[in-house]
């Protein structure tokens, strides 16, 4: 306390200034690496969860486009006969004369060739015989087309025999060209057919080690392709299908391998099971940005990955595909078994050979989506987000992760240079202490005061001018600076009201609040609202009349007469386009009368027409449709966008038309919450387009005639 009082004033100033600035400099410092740090976690976090649902977008349109060129291959007429007649072809062969040296030749193929490929290949040690047809045509396909072919281990090779002179032989030479060259011109490298009867597969385009075994009690009996198999053989739809999900698939020496399968029909008879191929490169197109991870803002460690209900990938691991021998040498020293490395590092491949059961995988198998702080399966701290892939009645996990030191790296770099900024700052605040400290006065506290005051959000702020020239300038400068803030503000306000304004004026009050919520691309699912849609015809042939811009005037007139009318019975407008016109009611705000409020609205709709055609002479006819049901409704667009609603609700409503003349229809779900309160004329059905035949009524009335 005495060395206190001995300093002087300017002394106590001065350490006191040195003191406050350092204090202030450690703690602006800290508060910075705090929020960077939560800014920064956060900003890793959206991106990740973006990114996570890119991928899912994007790996949920590669299958829908592969399965729907399947579908459409599986339709043409050239696969059906393919079918009949290999499968005819293929039946004689039961009674095909299969001699021992043929039955010794074959099983000494598997015996001395596949048997230890497959050991070699894949680690998997068949019993002896295991793998040999339990058939007759089998016997003789295997023969004439495996021994005496090409000799595919892996069912890569081309399907022909110069032994077979059978009629399923020549039936082969014919249609194995033309089936390729639409396969390898869909992306699909192999194609085969299953008798849905017996399940026994009678083609093949590639060589392979099935052809001519029965999916019931041969060899491949329990594998995915038979499960799927049996499921489909009882399908009476044509555009139905299955996955067979990635399995070790021993024809192929146990490489991983998915089918998309799907029944093939001739009239309303099955006569074949397709099954395709799933091909790999589309999905890892899709999953690695076609291996540009660092362009897609992954980093180095920055990856998305396939994993199934048996948490297994389904995928190629990034580090695999970038160096394989490195990331087996890294699978050694990771949590998992001597075994699973062994397996990677054999087969080359991630899939079905590296399980993956963190957090993450087994939230998104529950269907769950979401972002985890978690080790991955290199035992790697990671941000992972996740979510499910449901196709057909597959389920995958679909993860995105990324390092959490590699996400975090900016934090440590701000860091170090906030050290040395504080260090710089610290030394060049003692020797400005030292000059400032004899100048510093009462001016000093009012700007520092003011600034507080503005800071907390007051704009009221007014500090005095001294009566120093610099002083007076810096006091002048601040209350400016202060004045334009609050002009700002209140722009910014009147800015934000007009914005608002126009929000309501276009939008629907729930597609309103979505926009300023940023949430434009999420729909919304609305379980019963009453829709009408208005048809105005007659206006095209005013334009040749009256000339564009009086017709456009008078549509704008008709329009805003509905608008108001729309209001005034509690409907909302969603969208118009040219002369049609889309209201919903039940819609932003829950409306136990919502179908009769929009009666009401149509009926209105119907006056103002005819009084329009009245006053002004014209022929202007209105067609309403109603429909009361469930609807989904969103903002379509990015910088431009409207408010619609789309559903079968909906489009029931846009197909109704009568003939041309002003009416009001409207479904039997409207009919029947108000029949006691609006006439109706009899009922009678429509030929919806894309909805079938429909039950409909005309509204009797004044308005509606």
């Amino acid at each position: 306390m005495n060395f206190l009082r001995a300093m002087s004033l300017q002394s106590k100033l001065l350490a006191t200034i040195v003191l406050i600035t350092l204090a202030s400099i450690l703690t602006v410092s800290w508060l910075g690496y705090l929020s960077a740090r939560a800014g920064l976690q956060d900003a890793a976090e959206r991106q990740l969860l973006g990114l996570q649902r890119s991928k899912s977008t994007a790996v949920e349109t590669a299958l829908t486009k592969t399965t729907h060129e399947m579908l459409g291959f599986s339709a043409l007429p050239s696969v059906t006969e393919a079918a009949t007649q290999l499968a005819d072809a293929f039946r004689k062969l039961d009674s095909a004369q299969i001699n021992l040296g043929m039955r010794d030749a074959v099983e000494q193929y598997y015996e001395t060739e596949v048997g230890p490929a497959l050991k070699r290949q894949s680690n998997i040690s068949a019993a002896p015989g295991a793998l040999l047809p339990t058939n007759n045509a089998g016997w003789y396909l295997h023969f004439h087309y495996l021994v005496n072919g090409a000799r595919p281990y892996t069912g890569g090779g081309e399907l022909k025999s110069s032994t077979d002179d059978s009629d399923y032989g020549r039936l082969l030479a014919k249609w194995r060209p033309l089936l390729g060259g639409t396969i390898t011109r869909l992306g699909f490298d192999n194609i085969t057919l299953i008798d849905p009867i017996t399940l026994e597969v009678f083609f093949s385009y590639q060589a392979s080690a099935v052809l001519g075994t029965s999916l019931i009690d041969g060899p491949y009996a329990a594998s995915n392709m038979a499960a799927v198999a049996k499921k489909l053989r009882e399908s009476q739809e044509v555009d139905d299908y299955e996955i067979a999900d990635f399995e070790a698939y021993r024809p192929a020496l146990g490489a991983p391998r998915a089918f998309l399968m799907t029944p093939v029909f001739d009239g309303n008879r099955m006569v074949a099971i397709m099954a395709l191929r799933l091909p790999i490169e589309p999905l890892e197109n899709a999953l690695t940005g076609n291996r540009d991870w660092k362009g897609e803002g992954m980093g180095k460690t920055g990856e998305s990955y396939l994993v199934g209900s048996d948490h297994l990938m389904r995928s190629n691991s990034r580090f695999i595909l970038e160096d394989p021998k490195a990331f087996a040498k890294s699978m050694r020293n990771s949590p998992i078994s001597d075994r699973t490395a062994d397996a990677i590092e054999l087969q080359k491949t991630t899939i079905l050979t590296l399980p993956v059961q963190h957090q993450s995988v087994l939230k998104a198998l529950n269907g769950e989506r979401g972002l985890v702080e978690t080790e991955d399966y290199r035992g790697m701290p990671v941000y992972s987000a996740f979510g499910p892939i449901d196709f057909g009645s597959v389920r995958w996990a679909l993860v995105s992760e990324i390092d959490r030191s590699e996400a975090m790296q900016p934090l440590r770099d701000y860091a170090r240079k906030a050290i040395i900024a504080a260090v710089g700052l610290g030394l060049l605040a003692s020797l400005l202490a030292l000059w400032l400290a004899s100048a510093l006065t009462k001016p000093i506290t009012d700007l520092v005061r003011g600034a507080r005051r503005v800071s907390s959000g007051e704009l009221d702020v007014e500090v005095p001018t001294a009566h120093s020239r610099e002083y007076r300038v810096l006091g002048d400068a601040f209350n400016d600076m202060v004045r334009s803030l609050r002009d700002s503000r209140a722009q910014l306000a009147r800015q934000v009201e007009e914005t608002e304004r126009l929000l309501q004026s276009l939008l629907p009050a729930s597609g309103a609040a979505q926009v300023k919520e940023g949430r434009q691309d999420a729909p919304q699912s609305f379980a019963d609202v009453t829709v009408a849609f208005v048809n105005l015809f007659g206006i095209d042939t005013l334009s040749s009349e009256l000339g564009d811009e009086a017709s456009l005037s008078l549509l704008s007139e008709i329009v805003a007469a509905f608008d108001e009318a729309a209001e005034s019975f509690g409907v909302e407008k969603v969208r118009t386009i040219g002369s049609s016109y889309l209201a919903a009611s039940g819609l932003s705000i829950e409306r136990p009368d919502h179908t009769a409020r929009m009666v009401d609205f149509a009926r209105e709709v119907v006056r103002i027409v005819r009084r329009f055609n009245s006053a002004r002479g014209l022929g202007l006819v209105a067609e309403i449709g109603i429909n009361t049901g469930p609807v989904t409704g969103g903002i379509v667009g990015r910088r431009r966008f409207i408010y619609d609603l789309w559903g079968d609700t909906v489009k029931l409503v846009k197909g109704m038309a009568s003939d041309g003349q002003t009416s009001i229809q409207v479904t039997r779900a409207v009919y029947d919450r108000v029949r006691d309160t609006v006439p109706f004329g009899p009922a009678f059905s429509a030929d919806i387009r894309g909805m079938g035949m429909v039950e409909l009524h005309y509204v009797l009335d004044e308005a509606a005639g």
